[in-house]
């Protein structure tokens, strides 16, 4: 097929989605950690508002946006008996990388080289990019080089709009009742915090939050976040001789002593977890280190947290003066165990991917959604491929067709759930 879509759907569906997502992109909706309100910005109000305003364009004319920032909508079933079923995506990007002022930029027909972005130097290399490489002949979608992109998740959130208002407009297209959510803040592990599962009234939901084409997820990490407060001793450097106890040097120290051979996110790969300290702010006086601790067993995710804590204790008991801190903040847990007992949905998502023509691929993911927080509250919700890749940097790119194969598999999906009864 010219243009290299995985079908006709993905090919007519395709304009109107590069033109949301082109939109969408383009409105700042960074969020900030420790957040103080929600959502932590006020841009994700902002895309809240055009979101609202776009669903009720296309027919969901209970679309909403409440204070909180979850937009909220509903498409009703044209068959009768079949579940509600919920559609999921973050409006907010990663604080981990510049995001204000995004201009994308497309890059028609994909020569399979080298992509030169128009600042600040950054280059996609299909060499360090196998994936890259792999979508010669495909309309790829980047930022200009100083900022990301938003394709996390702005690419999922367009492959909703874009597929409910194709449905709507298509009435002789099976489907059951669509709920639709767009969440706050779900780059600082927040987005799931205000959802409100019982007013959503869903069997199930699907985040589109995933990255490679066909992928299926229906397990993420676990994760905890730990917080280590090092206070020392200060004192004016000129009379500092066997006083001083540099808060910050400690927490350096801290830091170097943890392994870095492995146990990091650059070591490790496949089901292996990591620890990996993120940020390191402070001062002779109090420094700070902030770190995520990342696996699939929560055995050994304890066994990370407890090598963290030795170490760190370890080297302040080293330097007499200096005091220790720790708090560890628990953020989601494996969605697979809440999945487990549901298989229909998981199986619903690759039935749906089949018809459009592609492999599902189920595999762990590297990470977490929503879902893995919903699922735990009672929601299953298993992830589903947006077509967007390099995740959190200046490098992050998406595939237009992969994106279109995407917003198409949410209309096969409706497809697959308006043949099931409700409890079926």
């Amino acid at each position: 097929m010219s243009g290299r879509y995985a079908s006709a759907l993905a090919a007519e569906i395709a304009p109107d989605l590069l033109s949301r997502f082109d939109r969408y992109v383009r409105v700042d909706t960074q969020s900030v950690r420790d957040r103080t309100r929600s959502p932590s910005t006020p841009g994700q109000l902002e895309l809240g508002r055009l979101l609202t305003d776009e669903l009720r364009e296309a027919g969901l004319t209970d679309a909403a946006l409440d204070p909180n920032g979850y937009v909220t909508a509903t498409l009703a079933a044209n068959r009768d008996h079949a579940p509600v079923i919920g559609l999921i995506a973050h409006v907010d990007v990663s604080p981990d990388a510049p995001a204000g002022g995004v201009e994308p930029v497309v890059h028609r027909d994909y020569d399979g080289d080298v992509i030169s972005l128009p600042r600040n130097g950054t280059r996609l290399d299909p060499a360090s990019m196998p994936e890259l490489g792999a979508r010669e002949g495909h309309d790829i979608v980047t930022s200009s080089g100083d900022t990301l992109l938003g394709a996390d998740d702005k690419a999922g959130v367009a492959e909703i709009v874009t597929a409910v208002a194709y449905l709507a407009a298509h009435p002789e297209l099976p489907r059951p009742t669509l709920r639709v959510c767009f969440t706050p803040d779900e780059e600082i592990g927040e987005g799931a915090t205000l959802f409100d599962i019982e007013g959503f009234g869903a069997r199930c939901a699907y985040t589109l939050d995933g990255s490679g084409v066909g992928g299926v997820n229906d397990e993420t990490f676990s994760a905890d976040e730990v917080v280590a407060t090092i206070r020392g001793v200060d004192i004016h450097p000129g009379y500092a001789t066997g006083k001083l106890v540099s808060a910050l040097r400690v927490a350096a120290e801290i830091v170097a002593a943890l392994p870095t051979d492995r146990l990091t996110p650059d070591t490790t790969s496949g089901r292996e977890g990591f620890i990996h300290p993120y940020e390191l702010i402070g001062s002779a006086a109090t420094a700070e280190i902030r770190a995520i601790l990342r696996d699939f067993d929560e055995n050994t995710l304890r066994e990370h947290r407890e090598l963290f804590e030795q170490t760190a204790r370890s080297v302040v008991r080293a330097h007499p003066g200096a005091t220790l801190e720790l708090e560890v903040r628990r953020q989601y847990r494996n969605m697979h165990e809440h999945l487990a007992p549901v298989p229909e949905v998981v199986a619903a998502a690759e039935e749906a991917i089949r018809a459009e023509g592609l492999e599902p691929a189920r595999r762990p993911i590297r990470g977490g959604t929503d879902g893995s927080r919903l699922s735990e509250m009672g929601l299953p919700t298993p992830n589903i491929f947006t077509g967007g890749h390099e995740y959190h940097s200046v490098r992050e790119w998406a595939s237009l067709q992969d994106m279109a194969a995407a917003a198409a598999t949410i209309v096969r999906l409706a497809a697959v759930w308006a043949t099931r009864t409700d409890g079926a």
